[in-house]
């Protein structure tokens, strides 16, 4: 399939198609395979995902999940036998086949140079800064290496997996890189972050010219005077360059992919306004949602523990006027964070004992415009033809004509 956007909105081949997405992260960590395969099967992960009504899966992962020869040695359920021995680039294969035979919709997400933490250090070149970086000791960024990762090698990966998975029909693109900030700019020294979204743009379509190009935001202010300033950013909201330095990527091909949490990750000053929370869609709207309909716009992580821990219900708050906000706009795709229940500060759709969070699934599906899901009508209870059945239904009927008679 060939993907593409027009006026605000997502298509395969001529079919317009919303995203109702989840992340599911995992190849971007120290086990370099999906969370939680050591209590879950990674096929009935898939199928689950797929049941609850999501037809999309944002994949994370880092330069070592294709590099590495193996992933942290960790215990694997029963059901996962077949993935022991697997590099996990190997294990990646199967794993996006699968989703793709299933129908998932699959966006890659290059999410940092290293599996230990989240680093965005490969577009900065000055060794200085990099061994700061690093503590000094370059294995803690990369690992199957031991080198720098550089430009360069950030484009051979872009390029590899666009290749890659080419024959997957529901490969519909890659998010090139997670939350740009720190000392990222939009076109300005010491990281600019507009020409090295451009390049990789570039190298994905040059090696897979059906994919989709989502680039995130920065994840603080541009810093130029020419900016809303006094708007708290979260990493990867801010598109407010995008108004007067337009990213030159095809428009048909290009997605703004925001991300944006609530008080449960990151405590905003506007989270403590006495208006909260309508005071919120304002700042969305400068920061991202006023470039709906000019491009599409993908929140690509949005999420909290949803009144479950963290800050209770003022994480709920934020939550619904999010999806308020975004119904209102006509932004119904979006990938939400995450799957599994063990990302610290937001939880997942599962909860700790793997049942489904059915209050954030009822969000959802009000985002995604669909009823929520039906009740479980119980069938009636039929008596046995027994002689005890026969005589309880005789007297159920003598007791109803007598109560019908009574005045």
């Amino acid at each position: 399939m060939n993907f593409t956007t027009r006026a605000g909105k997502l298509y395969a081949d001529a079919t317009e198609i919303q995203l109702r997405g989840v992340s599911h992260f995992g190849f971007n960590a120290q086990i370099l395979r999906p969370q939680f395969l050591w209590a879950m099967g990674w096929r009935e992960q898939i199928a689950q995902i797929k049941a609850l009504g999501f037809n999309a899966v944002r994949v994370p992962f880092v330069p070592d999940t294709l590099h590495s020869a193996a992933g942290e040695a960790s215990t694997l359920h029963a059901l996962n036998a077949e993935l022991v021995g697997k590099t996990p680039l190997e294990t990646l294969d199967v794993w996006l086949t699968e989703a793709d035979r299933q129908g998932l919709y699959i966006l890659l997400d290059l999410h940092s140079i290293s599996r230990r933490s989240q680093y965005f250090h490969p577009f900065v070149t000055d060794p200085l800064h990099y061994d700061l970086a690093t503590n000094g000791d370059p294995g803690w960024v990369q690992t199957w290496n031991r080198k720098p990762y550089t430009i360069d090698d950030w484009l051979i990966d872009l390029r590899f997996v666009a290749a890659r998975y080419a024959h997957l029909p529901h490969f519909i693109g890659v998010d090139v890189f997670n939350e740009p900030r720190d000392r990222v700019r939009w076109t300005d020294p010491p990281v600019a972050w507009k020409p090295l979204a451009e390049s990789a743009a570039a190298a994905i379509l040059a090696a897979n010219p059906n994919l989709l190009i989502f680039v995130q935001g920065l994840g603080n202010a541009n810093f130029d005077g020419r900016e809303r300033a006094g708007i708290s950013i979260n990493w990867g909201e801010n598109f407010q360059p995008q108004t007067y330095a337009p990213l030159n990527i095809p428009g048909d091909k290009l997605v703004l992919s925001p991300h944006t949490y609530g008080p449960d990750v990151y405590p905003k000053p506007s989270f403590s306004a006495p208006n909260f929370p309508a005071n919120l869609a304002a700042d969305w709207e400068v920061l991202f949602g006023q470039f709906h309909g000019a491009h599409a716009v993908v929140p690509g992580e949005w999420g909290g523990r949803y009144g479950v821990g963290g800050t209770g219900a003022k994480d709920k708050q934020w939550q619904d006027a999010f999806v308020d906000y975004l119904i209102a706009k006509g932004m119904r795709s979006s990938f939400y964070w995450c799957y599994t229940p063990n990302s610290g500060d937001t939880g997942g759709i599962l909860a700790d004992d793997l049942t489904v969070r059915e209050d954030k699934m009822l969000l959802l599906r009000k985002l995604w415009g669909q009823p929520p899901a039906p009740p479980v009508i119980e069938p009636p209870v039929v008596l046995p033809a027994t002689w005890e059945g026969q005589v309880l239904a005789l007297l159920t009927e003598i007791r109803d004509a007598i109560r019908a008679r009574e005045p």
